[in-house]
């Protein structure tokens, strides 16, 4: 064997020890879709499951071999298999632990959409995001960030004694639900222009003093009674940069003086998160009506432009690059 036939062995080695990281968000998302660490809680053989539930016996074994290999399963005798209880946990549509919905948005969104690079790029065009039909995938992979966000966003509101807080972009109002359980005397409103998430956040709040709404942001009127803070969940990239100084600004004549200003996003190139933030912007470049995120620089002359001030700003996933941005009308 040629040296350079050695050296693209030793390439090829290598590459194919990267794509196996590659395997586990696979399998473990297909359990997911399909219930499949539900369906083997017990132990059972492969081909009653298949049977019972009309599944295609031949996969189901491929995606078992799998799972044994890789330790989300484990075999049980007499041919039966049995799904480990920590996947069972955190990969079941049925448990609250369940992080399955973020390897949804992961493959059925982001990485389709890289993979339409090569075309995309030869034909000098760009996708749709389906708002409406992803709508609430991403609504739903944005309340994993709740858990982590909540109390930083829990202290400004103490901090500023707010009252009252807008919710622009409320996605199934997560936030707002947690707000009116720890401040139920405050002032809370949402608005979602998703009519499909608008409803399921109305549903969800029915029951409490938050009021929804079915709006654009760039529409709502707040004027006859200004909010003290107003919050900004993962919009930004809905919105060229030379549209953004404009949203601050509607916030901030729908806010009180000195009022505070929240914003969760990625953003580009900052401390944490680099390879993510970067992924992530290239799917949103895949798209005609997504934009790039926000660099650290942008948002400070985003800020100044629209008569805000940037207080503050604290790593809320450090892994994915989300931040929490304090900004203060000035």
């Amino acid at each position: 064997m040629m040296v350079k036939d050695w050296i693209r062995l030793i390439q090829a080695r290598k590459w194919m020890k990267k794509t196996g990281a590659f395997l586990p968000a696979w399998h473990a998302y297909l359990g997911y879709s399909l219930d499949l660490f539900d369906l083997f809680h017990k132990p059972a053989c492969p081909g009653c499951i298949a049977r019972l539930y009309n599944l295609d016996e031949t996969l189901l074994r491929r995606w078992i071999e799998v799972g044994l290999t890789l330790g989300h399963l484990e075999p049980k005798g007499n041919g039966k298999v049995k799904s480990k209880k920590a996947y069972r946990r955190y990969l079941s549509k049925n448990s609250p632990y369940s992080i399955g919905i973020l390897l949804e948005e992961m493959l059925e969104l982001h990485i389709p959409a890289l993979l339409d690079y090569p075309s995309l790029i030869n034909q000098n065009s760009k996708a749709p995001y389906l708002e409406k039909e992803y709508g609430g995938t991403v609504a739903q992979t944005s309340e994993l960030l709740e858990s982590y966000a909540f109390p930083k966003i829990a202290e400004r509101i103490k901090k500023r004694k707010a009252g009252s807080l807008l919710d622009m972009g409320c996605g199934y109002g997560g936030y707002l639900k947690r707000i009116y359980n720890q401040y139920p005397r405050m002032r809370l409103i949402g608005i979602e222009i998703n009519p499909n998430v608008y409803q399921e956040a109305y549903t969800r709040l029915k029951h409490t003093a938050v009021e929804v709404r079915h709006e654009d942001m760039m529409a709502v009127e707040e004027n006859d009674r200004r909010m003290e803070m107003i919050m900004m969940n993962n919009v930004l990239y809905y919105f060229p940069r030379e549209s953004r100084p404009s949203l601050f600004e509607k916030a901030a004549d729908m806010m009180t003086a000195k009022g505070t200003l929240l914003v969760i996003s990625p953003l580009s190139n900052a401390k944490h998160g680099k390879a993510f933030s970067a992924a992530f912007n290239s799917f949103l470049s895949v798209h005609h009506n997504l934009f790039p995120l926000p660099s650290i620089k942008e948002l400070k002359e985003d800020s100044k432009t629209s008569g805000f001030k940037i207080k503050r700003m604290d790593p809320v996933v450090k892994e994915g690059g989300w931040y929490l941005i304090e900004l203060q009308k000035q």
